[in-house]
């Protein structure tokens, strides 16, 4: 029977953070885990099924949460305040820079091989997709072998489009204008897709051409994704029958992800049958489906 450690990190940029970790007897392989936005392990319950099939399969599992977690967070830091408690950063998804999860990302990885894992398997899921990218052409790490992106996303094509966000256009200035006036973390006057609160700051920040989040922009089609093209490690890619979240088909994407990722020779696509974009209700035909690629390698 699988059992849940609790696992306390600290990023470089003194940030607490949490992460949940089902082990491996073997400590061979670990995948380690990067949610979405303002994703989180009490809502994402499909990690929790995922966390359990891998271990009785002897893979190690890390969720790991990042800064982006949940809408609006205070995360403690090591600082003291005058009254004996930490001082805190607020984040969330709707301050978020997404740069800075570099640093979460290291906390897990580092964090997998203090627990004796030879081999790790970065995973992400819809913008975690986007940071593991990000992360892997940026820092070519050795110790991560293989990465799977699950529910991979176009961010900024899912702001620009009108189906999605038809006032995309009145956001963007918006935004740009309370830049101009120092107004870095006032929040846009309407949500981002009816659902997130966003601050001017991280609208600019992930969802405007050429950001620094815009890695996989199959909308604008450019003819290399420069972050995707340096990943030479082998990638399953999969999305999900009812997902709400493609640009053309679900079919469309993926082929154009795997065609733009020119330096992986390995590249596995895949559509889940009757998932929608967080696997409710297919948390173990998910599972199955990573089981049977990881067992294939």
């Amino acid at each position: 029977m699988s059992s849940i450690q609790i696992l306390h990190g600290r990023t470089k940029d003194d940030l607490s953070l949490q992460g949940f970790h089902w082990s491996s007897s073997s400590k061979n392989t670990c995948i380690v885990f990067i949610h979405g936005m303002s994703g989180n392990f009490i809502e994402n319950y499909f990690t929790e099924v995922l966390g359990k099939k891998l271990s009785k399969n002897d893979f190690g599992f890390i969720f790991g949460h990042n800064r982006g977690y949940g809408h609006i967070n205070d995360i403690k830091t090591s600082e003291i305040q005058e009254d004996g408690g930490n001082k805190t950063k607020r984040i969330g998804a709707i301050y978020e820079k997404f740069e800075e999860s570099i640093n979460d990302i290291d906390l897990w990885l580092n964090e997998a091989k203090k627990l004796g894992y030879e081999k790790i398997i970065l995973m992400g899921h819809s913008l975690g997709c986007n940071k593991v990218i990000h992360y892997q052409s940026v820092n070519k790490d050795n110790s991560v072998t293989k990465i799977i992106l699950a529910s991979p996303p176009d961010m900024v094509g899912l702001a620009k489009l009108e189906k999605y966000q038809p006032n995309y256009s009145t956001l963007l200035q918006e935004a740009k204008d309370n830049i101009n006036k120092d107004k870095t973390k006032k929040i846009l006057s309407s949500m981002l897709w009816d659902w997130y609160y966003i601050s001017s700051e991280t609208f600019l920040n992930q969802f405007q051409d050429n950001c620094v989040a815009d890695n996989l922009p199959l909308l604008r089609n450019p003819e290399i994704f420069d972050e995707l093209s340096k990943i030479d490690i082998p990638i399953f890619a999969f999305m999900e029958e009812n997902d709400d979240t493609p640009i053309n088909t679900i079919e469309e994407d993926l082929n154009q992800i795997k065609e733009k990722a020119t330096a992986c020779t390995e590249f596995e696509t895949a559509i889940l049958a009757g998932a929608n974009h967080n696997y409710e209700n297919k948390e173990k035909e998910l599972s199955q489906l990573i089981i049977d690629w990881l067992n294939k390698k």
